[in-house]
């Protein structure tokens, strides 16, 4: 449990890093902030939440940086909001009203307003479908232990990925498997088939291939028309200083990992901002990655998603809003086209 003075504390460490992207010192906090304590009591602040894993020490003789439990504490209470000001939204709605009023062009516009205005990755994922279901799966040998597992959705569309068993099958018994799950979870949604992959009973295969499938599922239903921009911005910022760091996020910043990073927007309460640090994050990828997304279209079926990635020194307080706000605008001009 946080004292105030701790939560103070971890409130300016995470401002003053989110500012600097150097670790923070406990003179930096007494000197900047005007604390009427001792530079020897803010060290020992700093070390209890240390201790308490909400902030870390990466040299001996640094100072302090956040870590995801401080992130986290930090946007839940800690944090103040920067609302998106009335100049700042008659710029943005000036931009849509001058664009074509066709959907594309709007969410492809969004990404351009929105990582312009926070500096980082914007993605906009306007998803394929409510309710995708599969037709059925195939199993095709490939080599070893390997095999490709082939689904065919409602559509007739197909997502394949290539999958790992616990020991080679040949053929005919990747068929007679293929037409066991099939019996099973034709005509079912992702939700279904991952609730399947429960079952105690099945073999670990089985429960690796319908998990799979779910994941397939899913990723049809959201892998429509994906709008990204921002990149540049993103790499320019301290945390990809390293060419190695930077090469390693160039290769996943296509829109094929993003869409798949981001969470479903039916998972999300509409007019929210559902904010993913770091650890929390679905893909090991995006561990040092701080993702702020919004639903937009009807509650009842949502259009797609709004999101801003960034390192997780992210200003949080800044970027929140201003998800929200163009989730909002998106809505409205949907509404506006009937859709």
């Amino acid at each position: 449990m946080l004292t105030s003075r701790r939560a103070e504390i971890l409130g300016l460490v995470v401002n003053e890093y989110i500012d600097t992207a150097a670790p923070v010192s406990s003179r930096a906090l007494v000197d900047r902030h005007g604390l009427r304590v001792s530079t020897a009591t803010i060290r020992n602040e700093l070390a209890r939440l240390e201790d308490e894993g909400y902030i870390a020490q990466p040299h001996t003789s640094a100072g302090r940086v956040p870590l995801d439990r401080g992130y986290r504490v930090y946007v839940e209470e800690l944090m103040a909001e920067y609302p998106v000001g009335a100049e700042e939204q008659r710029t943005i709605e000036h931009q849509f009203h001058q664009a074509p009023a066709r959907v594309e062009d709007w969410l492809s516009l969004a990404a351009n307003v929105l990582s312009s205005s926070v500096a980082n990755v914007a993605v906009i994922v306007r998803q394929r479908g409510p309710a995708a279901r599969l037709r059925h799966v195939q199993l095709v040998e490939l080599q070893g232990e390997t095999a490709l597992l082939v689904a065919v959705m409602d559509d007739s569309r197909v997502q394949q990925r290539v999958v790992v068993l616990s020991r080679p099958e040949d053929r005919a018994a990747l068929a007679a498997r293929a037409e066991r799950l099939n019996a099973h979870i034709a005509g079912y949604d992702a939700l279904a088939v991952r609730a399947l992959a429960t079952d105690e009973t099945l073999d670990h295969d089985d429960v690796r291939l319908l998990r799979a499938i779910a994941e397939l599922i899913e990723a049809h239903r959201i892998s429509g028309e994906a709008y990204v921009d921002g990149i540049r911005s993103a790499l320019e910022q301290p945390e990809f200083a390293s060419v190695d760091r930077m090469l390693e996020a160039v290769r996943h910043l296509q829109a094929y990992e993003l869409t798949h990073a981001l969470p479903a927007p039916d998972d999300i309460d509409p007019g929210t901002a559902r904010v993913m640090i770091g650890s929390e994050n679905f893909d090991d990828w995006m561990h040092d990655w701080s993702v702020v997304v919004s639903p937009f279209g009807d509650r009842e079926a949502p259009a797609g998603t709004i999101a801003v990635l960034g390192p997780t020194r992210m200003r949080y307080g800044y970027t929140i809003p201003r998800v929200r706000y163009v989730a909002s605008l998106i809505n409205t001009l949907l509404h506006g086209l009937g859709r």
